[in-house]
């Protein structure tokens, strides 16, 4: 059952920088980590509870979950997998229950809590999976409300929190970890490729694929990959070919969006940089400058910066990865 399975860790290079940051962070009850897709998030994750040796309770989150039942039916299947000596079945949310369901969403998780050993994560991966309407943030929310000392709740996904989850941030009951902190440094950049390489690789080298890469560890691995595969130099890899961005970006990104956005995308996609009007002319949608932002907050590889002009107080432009050239 790959939902409540955590996933196995194969040739992970330890990021201790953000081991030690995670140890900081878990001061608070919940911590949001957040980046583009390929960008080490789960891996981050998974590596740093092993290596902390702490217990956990894996959640992998997909479109199912907007429908309660099933939440809260596989969930207790990953309790069960976290706790297997405990004998006692979690509830099921079956109809006389519905009439109350916060009532049973916290007595749910007081139930689940109970169950696991202290020091405990509960880790909810792929959030970004369920819709923005869906009652499943409501019941997270409780969820990590009634957290009790010694556990954590760590999710993760490819786009902020959702608007619930605010008074968890103003009450200082939840730190987010955002992509400015997981873009790989020049060290970790190195420590990759020693793992990955075959070859022992210059300081000039690495500096050429860590800027090529630009802290995106998806990219890295790519050139490395590429590089492996057809016998060459790693610093002759320092570009991944359109193929094969076209490759991940289809499968991780663009078949998940919904026909708007993909329309946009293809339309825009031959600009690195653009403000929303641009983007609006080139794509003759109205809803461009919403969908910029959208991209940029969902991590999809784009920037908002305000720019000062000279007759405007602002001006958003839009500038995507090297990657997504």
């Amino acid at each position: 059952m790959g939902k409540v399975i955590r996933p196995i860790l194969i040739e992970v290079f330890p990021r201790k920088r953000l081991f030690c940051l995670l140890d900081q962070m878990r001061k608070q009850p919940a911590i949001w980590v957040s980046g583009p897709a390929g960008c080490g998030k789960t891996t981050l994750v998974n590596s740093y509870l092993e290596a902390r040796r702490i217990p956990c309770l894996w959640y992998e989150v997909d479109e199912g979950d907007d429908d309660l039942a099933t939440f809260f039916y596989y969930l207790g299947q990953a309790a069960k997998k976290a706790a297997p000596r405990k004998r006692e079945f979690l509830p099921l949310l079956t109809p006389e229950y519905l009439q109350d369901i916060p009532t049973f969403t916290r007595r749910f998780f007081e139930k689940l809590f109970e169950r696991l050993q202290i020091p405990s994560v509960v880790v909810f991966d792929n959030y970004q999976e369920v819709s923005a309407e869906s009652p499943f943030h409501e019941a997270i929310l409780k969820g990590i409300s009634n957290l009790p000392p010694g556990i954590n709740a760590i999710l993760i996904s490819r786009s902020g929190p959702p608007s619930a989850f605010i008074r968890l941030r103003a009450n200082h009951l939840m730190e987010i970890l955002a992509w400015k902190d997981l873009r790989l440094t020049i060290e970790e950049s190195a420590g990759i490729v020693k793992l990955r390489s075959k070859q022992k690789l210059s300081k000039e080298t690495i500096a050429e694929l860590h800027k090529a890469a630009d802290g995106w560890t998806a990219g890295l691995v790519l050139m490395l990959e590429r590089a492996k595969i057809e016998d060459i130099e790693p610093q002759k890899a320092g570009k991944v070919r359109p193929e094969e961005i076209f490759d991940y970006f289809a499968s991780e990104i663009f078949d998940s969006t919904d026909k708007e956005v993909q329309e946009f995308l293809l339309k825009t996609s031959i600009l690195p940089k653009m403000t929303s009007r641009m983007a609006e002319e080139l794509s003759g949608l109205s809803s461009a400058s919403r969908l910029l932002s959208m991209l940029s907050r969902n991590n999809y590889f784009t920037e908002e910066r305000f720019l000062l002009s000279l007759f405007t107080s602002s001006l958003i432009v839009q500038e995507v990865s090297p990657f997504a050239d």
